[in-house]
């Protein structure tokens, strides 16, 4: 391995540093992740009692590997807790390495490299949101961990690792098939352009093989555990995507403080792909990402000034979506051209100066490292069930539950129960259009929707406030025809919440009734 790049003889002490660090910080957060949620029901922890549910769906019907994996992790014996945490870790890690990586290959600086890698995990400072938000370290598994992902492979390409990283872009079209193919497309043309499939032909050949085989394996599982899917009318997806959903809602407004952003960054880029073309210099993942920011930044100003163009399966996948992968190595891509640029006419001065200012944004965050250490500590404490929560996960079964939408994230993984709808996030259905008709059924007889038309337009989730109002002015007759046709014997809601039905069971935090 030659001098430029990272290895374990010449860095082992970065490399040592940064996964400890990034072990510490991953460990440091208390989201439950969604993904472990499709892994539940693989796994069979949670059986739904028949299919009256579009969750059972849903998570069946859904291709990920992250599902996949997290029912892997808890056939094995892990908790929801520490399979979440397993998550976390993967994402810091993929996070810092990436920055790490890249940062590296444009500076040549170890240990500013390692601070950057730093400074971005600590702080997770990103360009931003757009139409599609920034998920960096949230409970939001899919697009956190196909953004790391995204942001490892860069690293790995920057670094030369090209079996490593071609492994990695097939494989991600398993964890996000969506941002997988985006990455697949862009790095292949990336390599064919820059004659990387001459080169690295053995090691791109044997990473594409074991790439496609995971992936194919990852498939062919889903595929054969899939339910078949029902009749639907089209009429009602329309109504969903035209009044429902919020990250497909084609809006005129335009995020020009995250566009700037892209906008020096793709002027950073191409200077730096001037000079590395003019010394005949590897370059790859500089220009992997910049075509990845300029095909990006045309489709959001195509989707958002001329939206007719696409067609409904492109509509689908969020066109406007792709413009965040950079947001994560912006900045440190950002810096380590301004010094890759510069270093020549200010030699170690434009270094040192970038590492005060690190240092200075450090301390100035200094509350960052109490938060992360105060975080740590409650993570690693046990912590018991309540009384309420105890009773579900062992007394009921066969039933479906209906639970208000703040309560569903932590109660669908800790009660291990099946939920009616999940209601804090039905953004689901452009990727599943035929259960249409069964989450409107739901929303109409159990949650008083009036003409398939959401409390709040182009929301895609209902408020506990809302939620509320229908259920305490709802009476126990109605109660009983809901309990009927959706097979449910239970609601949990918030303590303070006053239901004109039986209390099965309350403590300090939650209610549930039985009807």
């Amino acid at each position: 391995m030659k001098k430029d790049t990272i290895n374990f003889k010449n860095s082992y002490y970065q490399i040592f540093i940064l996964s400890i660090v990034s072990l510490f910080i991953g460990l440091s957060y208390p989201f439950l992740q969604y993904g472990i949620d499709g892994g539940l029901v693989l796994s069979g922890v949670i059986k739904y009692p028949d299919f009256n549910s579009p969750m059972m769906y849903y998570y069946f019907n859904s291709w990920t590997s992250i599902h996949q994996f997290s029912s892997l992790l808890l056939k094995i014996g892990f908790s929801v807790e520490a399979s979440s945490k397993i998550l976390m870790i993967i994402t810091t890690l993929f996070f810092s390495f990436g920055v790490f990586l890249f940062f590296f290959s444009l500076t040549k600086e170890k240990n500013l490299s390692l601070l950057i890698a730093f400074t971005s995990i600590i702080l997770g400072k990103n360009f931003g949101d757009t139409d599609y938000p920034s998920l960096i370290f949230s409970e939001h598994t899919y697009g956190m961990l196909s953004l790391a992902t995204f942001t490892f492979i860069l690293g790995l390409v920057a670094n030369k690792n090209i079996f490593i990283s071609s492994l990695l872009a097939v494989l991600l079209v398993s964890i996000h098939p969506v941002v997988g193919v985006w990455t697949l497309l862009i790095v292949s043309f990336c390599f064919y352009y820059l004659k990387i499939f001459i080169i690295y032909k053995k090691d791109i050949f044997r990473g594409v093989l074991i790439g496609f085989f995971f992936t194919s394996v990852s498939f062919l599982l889903f595929y054969f555990n899939s339910i078949e899917k029902i009749p639907y009318d089209n009429n009602l997806f329309l109504d969903y995507l035209k009044n429902w959903d919020g990250h497909r809602n084609i809006s005129k407004f335009i995020h020009y403080e995250y566009i700037l952003k892209t906008l020096f960054l793709g002027i950073l880029c191409a200077l730096g792909l001037n000079r590395k073309f003019k010394s005949s210099s590897y370059s790859p993942h500089l220009l992997i990402i910049f075509i990845s920011l300029i095909c990006s930044l045309a489709l959001y100003f195509l989707y958002k000034f001329i939206p007719l163009i696409f067609p409904d399966f492109l509509k689908i996948i969020m066109p406007s979506r792709f413009i965040m992968l950079h947001t994560f190595l912006g900045w440190p891509v950002f810096i380590g051209l301004l010094i890759f640029l510069t270093k020549d006419y200010f030699k170690d001065k434009i270094v040192s100066f970038i590492s005060i200012i690190l240092i200075l944004i450090l301390v100035q965050n200094y509350n960052k490292f109490f938060l992360i250490k105060d975080n740590l500590v409650s993570n690693l404490k046990i912590k018991k069930d309540s009384e309420v929560i105890y009773f579900i996960k062992n007394e009921i079964n066969k039933t479906n539950l209906i639970v208000t939408s703040s309560l569903i994230p932590y109660v669908f993984k800790k009660t291990k129960k099946p939920i009616l709808l999940h209601t804090e996030s039905l953004d689901f259905i452009p990727y599943h259009p035929y259960l249409s008709d069964k989450f409107f059924n739901i929303l109409e007889k159990v949650y008083d929707i009036k003409n398939n038309l959401p409390p709040e337009k182009n929301n895609p989730s209902l408020s506990d406030e809302y939620i509320k109002n229908v259920f305490e002015n709802r009476s126990k007759d109605q109660w009983l025809i809901i309990k009927k046709e959706f097979n449910t014997n239970y609601i949990l809601v918030p303590e303070f919440w006053n239901l004109k039905l039986d209390i099965s069971k309350e403590d300090t935090k939650y209610k549930l009734y039985q009807l």
